[in-house]
């Protein structure tokens, strides 16, 4: 008799419960690149930042403010992830207005929806395959980005890859239904508090597709089970009926009028975009399971020409009615962003997965030089971008020309190394961990390395550090106002209560020693507005200049004090600062 071969260290690794540490290290990695160090990012992170921020300064957990304005475009359930995560790190940050802490629900969000992608997959497909299947998701570019940023759509697709997950058990007909139908309701409650509708729709798209294609709902049964449906309205209704009282409704009418409505009726904040968008951008965005797309398609083509009563496609079939759904959902939305069909990600990157596995067949094998070559290109991009991050830094032309060229060479090696990797070994799993490699090397470079020094990329940042040298930063009891500029990420930066406004609002209301932060286009306009009243603005430190990147625009905001007119002053009133 025989012994068995003993397992590979690979094996030995990501064995049983390894497996999932092994892909939850990778995924903190991938979405903690670049998070204490990158500037809060406007619009939408600094808003849900300064958001949560408000929330710990009042002690009001129901109600979403901006400043003095309510906010009633999200449900609550992001904000308490921060607020949790900011109380838990207290100790370890001087003010409330560090950005790490709100940060570190995202990065827990792409681990879950990693660790979650590869139980769907543990449901679906060989163990192998949906550990791959995990890590090149986890890795991805967007993925990983989005784990960084403090906002909704990391945790969003933590909770809805979850669900999915357990509709993929279920499917399988694996062990404890009862218990799998309530991990699904607990993961679409929690969906539905992080961003209202997105969890249960692509969860009801899954169901309607796997049903119209199959003509089979009796393994959807234990959905039926009624604690379940109880539990994911236990989750919801206290915030969802909280929030219509303290609001008087406001909530849910300036939800649909300002929110959801411009997002389905037309094109929302010039964010719109031909049919087709998101799949030219998906070779991009998912890198590095760029590679193994065109396996994917093949695969799938199979799948969809098979019979629909083929058992060996039923795991392709599930992953398909998970996929295209959602993309063609949002492909028809007037409103594009790009990270709307993240949600689909996790299948399409098990979808890699499986077509990187049967690549290893002679018969398959004309899929590498393809596959090599749209990686290549889409490598090359994001080496590109990293390049042109650089440029951003501070130095002068010669320093930017050298940076960049230093982050091309850096980023073209790496890919380079790896296109040879990939051609040299043939094992699905060394290539797997030759992009998964590559891809954490690239993000690194961008969001580790590159983007925290571009501090031309973020004014506000700037400008805060203009307020440190001149001792201006906002204190309670001194009025200061920020004219002309409304980006979010100012006020994160300082304090909640700085006055935002137009020039004609701040000269009619200003003092003597305001302190002031001018954007430049409104400059001349409010001297003018000031100087009627017998006053000036004086500024006390060079301009702070770079991108305001809500308007994505170069933008130079001066910083200084409102002053009386005198003798002296009078005849400075347009001089610029003193030295």
């Amino acid at each position: 008799m025989t012994d068995a071969p003993a397992p590979s260290l690979f094996q030995q690794i990501t064995r049983g419960w390894r497996g999932y540490v092994l892909i939850a290290l990778i995924a903190l990695a991938s979405g903690l690149f670049g998070a204490t160090k990158v500037p809060p990012l406007d619009i939408d992170e600094a808003r849900f930042a300064q958001a949560t921020r408000q929330m710990i300064e009042s002690d009001d957990y129901v109600r979403i403010r901006l400043q003095d304005q309510d906010r009633n475009r999200k449900p609550i359930g992001i904000h308490w992830l921060q607020a949790a995560s900011v109380h838990t790190f207290a100790p370890l940050i001087p003010k409330l207005n560090t950005i790490w802490p709100y940060r570190i629900p995202s990065a827990l969000g792409l681990a879950l929806a990693a660790l979650a992608t590869m139980w769907a997959g543990a449901a679906l497909l060989p163990h192998r395959t949906a550990l791959i299947g995990a890590g090149l998701f986890a890795t991805g570019l967007l993925a990983g980005l989005e784990g960084m940023i403090a906002k909704t759509d990391s945790v969003m697709v933590g909770f809805t890859t979850l669900a999915l997950a357990a509709l993929a058990q279920l499917y399988a007909r694996k062990p404890r239904p009862r218990l799998t139908s309530l991990i699904f309701w607990a993961a679409i409650g929690a969906g539905v508090l992080v961003k209202g509708p997105i969890t249960p729709l692509i969860a009801a798209l899954t169901l309607g597709a796997l049903y119209v294609w199959e003509r089979k709902a009796a393994w959807m049964k234990p959905l039926l089970w009624w604690p379940g449906p109880i539990l994911a309205l236990a989750i919801t209704l206290p915030w969802l009926i909280s929030i219509g009282i303290v609001t008087n409704g406001a909530f849910y009418t300036e939800l649909l009028a300002n929110e959801l409505g411009p997002k389905v009726a037309g094109v929302d904040h010039s964010h719109g975009g031909l049919p087709g968008y998101y799949v030219l951008l998906l070779p991009l965005l998912i890198f590095p399971a760029t590679y193994a797309l065109p396996a994917a398609a093949r695969i799938s083509f199979t799948a969809i020409r098979a019979p629909r009563d083929d058992e060996s496609q039923a795991a392709l079939r599930f992953l398909l009615c998970w996929a295209v759904p959602t993309f063609l959902l949002f492909e028809f939305f007037p409103t594009k962003l790009v990270h709307y069909t993240l949600p689909a990600y996790p299948a399409i990157a098990l979808l890699c997965a499986a077509g990187l596995m049967a690549m290893r067949t002679k018969q398959w094998r004309t899929m590498h030089p393809l596959g090599a070559v749209l990686f290549g290109l889409f490598g090359a991009l994001i080496v590109g971008l990293t390049a042109f991050v650089a440029t951003y830094m501070p130095g002068g032309f010669d320093a930017d020309f050298r940076r960049a060229l230093s982050a091309g060479i850096i980023g073209a090696l790496v890919l380079i190394a790896s296109i040879v990797g990939l051609s040299l070994v043939k094992r699905p799993t060394a290539r797997a961990g030759i992009l998964i490699a590559c891809a954490l090397a690239l993000s690194f470079t961008l969001r580790e390395r590159t983007l925290p020094e571009a501090r031309s990329l973020f004014v506000s940042q700037e400008a805060v550090a203009a307020l440190t040298r001149a001792r201006m930063m906002p204190r309670d009891e001194e009025p200061f106002w920020v004219v002309g500029y409304s980006q979010p990420s100012l006020i994160f930066l300082t304090r909640t209560s700085i006055r935002m406004a137009q020039p004609e609002d701040m000269a009619a209301q200003a003092q003597p020693g305001d302190s002031l932060v001018m954007e430049g286009r409104v400059l001349e306009r409010t001297r003018a507005l000031l100087l009627a009243r017998g006053l000036v603005f004086e500024e006390v430190e060079a301009p702070a200049r770079g991108m305001a990147l809500g308007r994505g625009e170069n933008t130079t905001l001066h910083i200084g004090r409102v002053r009386a007119v005198s003798a002296e002053t009078g005849s400075e009133a347009a001089a610029g600062p003193r030295r």
